[in-house]
């Protein structure tokens, strides 16, 4: 009894050990395709290559030998990252994959009843959500129709109930499929909001109901980061702000464990929406990222400190970025050299219609408050050097300007992430962003507060 006990102790570690000794064969015949062919795996930040296939076989394939693994794990096949096909590799012995390699997409994965599962699934989920984004849009047009919002509301909870049925008949036949349709299986709110108050809380707090983070099958599953990014763009187009983005964030991620893959997944996800939404948390989370970073990680360390620079800029409170460009003169002038005084960077053009018809509103405000401290540094997203003379003189702009007339290349606007115009960072005494984006009523209320408070 004590070597069955021993024998039944050690058959975790000796089915890992035996599992390890065991290989896959992926081979590959690809028409047209230039050597070499490679398999990359995502880690949230890059395409990591994992293998290479310099040369076809005298059979005109591309054979790739890789261990097998307990569970699948999802792989890129292409010739270079950003064009690939994904397989689910790691349980079969062998897999085919034949098409042209100039689109490697429209390539069939052959001998692999595990893709050709994943691939109805995927299809599967996809079809759902595309329903459940009509049915809300219907909703939306129906609103004050409560007949037409009945019949929505009915077919909502049609599409709730084919969720359900797919992740449980997954948790029965492959839990590792059930992880993928956990992570979409959001019901709706109308049929679901129990105690919530608001639609907005209910979804910030039940998006991931069905998912446990704890469970090793979201280990390095794309799936989390594509239901991150989806999530945290949602939050930030809701109208919540920055400070309930954040805080609803971090109560997701706390739930999941930290140095792990999945956890890691999760914040790039999320980072994709934010840099999207030129968050001011962009860089609270970044920091974050970059801690779960190890060595070995040195591309992706290296782009995320770069994203992490670039994106200071809208963090409140942190020192704005120093430019400098040339003025009318032909002089150059930089933002540090206004230091002492409040400063209004305003990023314009004169070729745009909305900041022509705000800057009345500006001038008004320069004339009001540059005896107390206030200026201001038009840059200006112009290529034609004359216009852009004329703009000033046709409207009065009696304060600093700049360009490096580069239009939307202007190098001051990249800095700062500028993509649409009018855009204006207000900048403190000390050269610390007070606010982005200020106009109109906003703006005159910022500026009374700041210089009217005493």
């Amino acid at each position: 009894m004590k070597h069955l006990a021993l024998l039944l102790a050690l058959l975790p570690a000796l089915l890992v050990n035996a599992q390890k000794d065991k290989t896959i064969t992926l081979s590959c015949r690809l028409d047209g395709c230039p050597s070499p062919l490679r398999l990359f795996q995502f880690d949230g930040l890059v395409f990591k290559q994992v293998a290479e296939a310099s040369s076809p076989s005298p059979d005109g394939s591309y054979t790739f030998t890789l261990p097998a693994t307990a569970s699948p794990q999802f792989y890129y096949l292409g010739t270079r990252s950003d064009q690939t096909l994904i397989v689910l590799l790691g349980t079969e012995a062998q897999v085919q994959v034949n098409g042209p390699c100039a689109d490697v997409r429209q390539a069939t994965i052959q001998n692999s009843p595990l893709n050709t599962h994943y691939n109805s699934i995927k299809n599967r989920i996809n079809v759902l959500k595309a329903q459940t984004s009509q049915l809300i849009q219907q909703y939306q047009m129906h609103v004050n129709n409560p007949e037409q919002l009945k019949n929505v509301i009915a077919r909502m909870k049609d599409i709730d109930d084919q969720k359900l049925t797919l992740l449980d008949s997954l948790n029965k036949t492959n839990p590792y499929f059930a992880g993928i349709a956990a992570l979409n299986t959001y019901l709706s709110w109308p049929n679901n909001q129990g105690s919530y108050t608001n639609e907005i809380d209910y979804f910030a707090k039940e998006y991931f109901r069905y998912v446990d983070f704890k469970d090793a099958k979201y280990e390095g599953l794309p799936w989390v980061y594509e239901a991150f990014q989806g999530y945290a763009n949602t939050l930030a187009n809701v109208g919540l702000s920055d400070n309930a983005q954040k805080a609803y964030l971090e109560q997701v991620l706390q739930k999941i464990p930290k140095g792990t893959l999945r956890y890691r997944m999760a914040l790039a996800g999320s980072l994709v929406a934010l840099k999207q939404k030129n968050s001011s948390h962009y860089v609270y989370f970044a920091e974050e990222l970059l801690k779960q970073l190890k060595e070995g990680d040195e591309a992706s360390i290296a782009s995320l400190q770069q994203q992490i620079a670039s994106m200071r800029s809208f963090t409140i409170g942190a020192e704005a970025p120093d430019f400098a460009q040339a003025t009318p003169e032909g002089k150059i002038l930089r933002l540090s050299d206004l230091r002492g005084k409040v400063v209004l960077v305003d990023f314009w053009a004169s070729w745009c219609g909305p900041c022509r018809r705000e800057n009345p509103n500006v001038v008004r405000l320069y004339n009001t408050y540059k005896s107390k401290g206030f200026e201001i540094l038009g840059v200006s997203l112009d290529r034609d050097r004359q216009r852009w003379l004329d703009a000033i003189k046709e409207d009065g702009l009696t304060w600093y300007h700049v360009s490096d007339l580069q239009q939307w290349s202007n190098a001051a606007a990249l800095l700062y992430g500028v993509n649409s115009i009018p855009h204006t960072v207000l900048v403190d005494k000390d050269g610390k962003i007070i606010a982005r984006n200020l106009r109109g009523e906003a703006l005159e209320h910022k500026l009374a507060e700041i210089f009217l408070k005493g």
